[in-house]
């Protein structure tokens, strides 16, 4: 109540639009300060701690570590003799009185993947059943170039080999859909990662950027041959993939031929191409270009097409049993008899054909 019985009335007054619009911004502001944040702490993890599939692809910064130093041929070689040993623990204990042993034995080396290297596959087939040669194997899968320049260290270093044989399966030949020569690269401390293919647009800010790089690899676009899945090694191997694999067995042709040991392919049939009419598109690619540089090719593909009981020849996981690696045998014994006559004290197929 004033004076003179008048009575003040407050009226509400209305923000004004400059008022509002600073509500907003100031909204708009903290909802990008929190979303900065948080991308901020993405980062750091990312870069203090970044998962297994994120140090695939970071290349030299990536903190993967390993026995590796770079090579310019097959991306990356051990670092010595030692570091292969140690890779490998153990495992060069029985062969090491043939290194440079001025009378050794005859010594048949095995690199490939799980198909030559597991217990009861192709190596340890040979040892039983051919008792004229030493049989040399690792028991280790690698990837496809390292199989490579582990062979050659071992034969720079006086592993003294009367024939090497690489195993080969379409599977393997996917290596080089994922990445190419070119991508791989060895860290500071020796291990293998590799540099994605990066995208046309925005590829600066995902090479810059953990957070984005982790993304991008999710799209499966970051590899050698994008939308390229694994039953296509049956229909199709062409391309960037055929040409890195011809680059990479190209290198490994002229140091046998330094050393002067042959070498022979043996390409096996996957369990889809053995038991259900798969195509050989990944055989029939690299077929041609082996021969062309100097490798004796084996190829077992109608050994297996023809034999009557075809599951017999593969275990649950679709590895050859003991009856698909006796076959797998005797047809390279068959093919090594038919291509080098000299090779007399080799054992009758027949004895271990199943």
């Amino acid at each position: 109540m004033l004076f003179g019985g008048r009575t003040l009335i407050q009226v509400p007054v209305k923000p004004t639009r400059l008022a509002h619009v600073w509500r907003v911004v100031a909204k708009v502001c903290g909802f990008v300060f929190a979303v900065c944040g948080i991308f901020a702490l993405g980062e750091c993890y990312l870069q203090i701690a970044p998962p297994g599939d994120l140090a695939e692809h970071l290349g030299v910064e990536s903190p993967k570590t390993g026995p590796f130093k770079p090579d310019s041929r097959y991306g990356a070689q051990y670092r010595s003799l030692a570091a292969l040993d140690a890779d490998n623990p153990g495992k060069l204990d029985a062969y090491r009185h043939l290194f440079r042993n001025p009378k050794p034995p005859r010594v048949w080396a095995f690199f490939g993947s799980s198909f030559a290297q597991a217990p009861g596959m192709l190596a340890d087939t040979t040892r039983w059943h051919v008792s004229t040669r030493t049989t040399f194997n690792l028991g280790k899968n690698e990837i496809l170039p390292v199989r490579l320049a582990q062979a050659e260290l071992l034969l720079d270093e006086g592993l003294p080999v009367e024939r090497i044989f690489i195993v080969v399966i379409p599977l393997d030949g996917f290596f080089f859909a994922l990445h190419s020569l070119e991508q791989i690269r060895v860290t500071p401390n020796g291990g293998i990662s590799y540099d994605p293919r990066l995208p046309a647009v925005g590829g600066w800010f995902v090479r810059n950027s953990r957070l984005a790089l982790q993304s991008w690899t999710q799209t499966g676009w970051q590899v050698n041959q994008p939308n390229y899945p694994t039953r296509q090694l049956n229909d199709r191997y062409d391309g960037r993939m055929l040409a890195d694999f011809t680059t990479a067995f190209g290198h490994f042709a002229k140091a046998t031929a330094r050393h002067r040991v042959p070498v022979t392919m043996v390409l096996l049939p996957n369990h889809e191409q053995t038991t259900r009419g798969a195509g050989f598109a990944f055989q029939n690619a690299i077929t041609p270009v082996l021969r062309e540089q100097g490798y004796d090719v084996c190829d077992v593909r109608e050994a297996f097409l023809a034999y009557p009981d075809k599951p017999s020849l593969f275990i649950p996981d679709k590895h050859f049993s003991d009856v698909g690696n006796r076959l797998l045998l005797a047809t390279v014994l068959e093919h090594l008899k038919a291509t080098s006559p000299s090779e007399t004290d080799l054992p009758d197929p027949k004895t271990v054909r199943p």
